[in-house]
């Protein structure tokens, strides 16, 4: 016979999360919030975000099959979207880069490892 489940439920302790070791920070503290190494990776992830969209959505239009460019047609269109999703990004069609800088702006207030050394 199966032994009863233990329904009582116990917390886990908390455990406080620190930053990755031997990663520098994408902004230190201290930095002003515009940045412009933090702005230029949220854009980036902003473009990565839209160029995997619009891939998506190319893949649920279907093919009429009456003109057919093969694997160049392909390549020209992944080349078209990355550059497009550039630009989108660039523009801040969607946001997500200044909801992102936003989100880094506050763990790097929260954030208080060492500072990187001035040169």
């Amino acid at each position: 016979m199966p032994e009863p489940v233990n329904r009582s439920l116990t917390p886990l302790p908390a455990v406080p999360l620190n930053p990755p070791r031997g990663l520098k920070p994408l902004r230190a503290p201290g930095l002003p919030a515009d940045d412009s190494r933090s702005k230029a990776v949220c854009n980036d992830m902003e473009a990565l975000f839209i160029n995997h969209m619009l891939s998506e959505m190319r893949k649920t239009v279907t093919k009429s099959g009456l003109t057919d460019g093969g694997r160049a047609e392909e390549v020209y269109t992944s080349l078209m979207d990355a550059e497009l999703a550039k630009d989108l990004a660039h523009r801040g069609a969607l946001g997500l880069s200044s909801m992102l800088r936003e989100q880094l702006d506050r763990r790097g207030a929260a954030f208080q490892g060492p500072v990187a050394p001035k040169k």
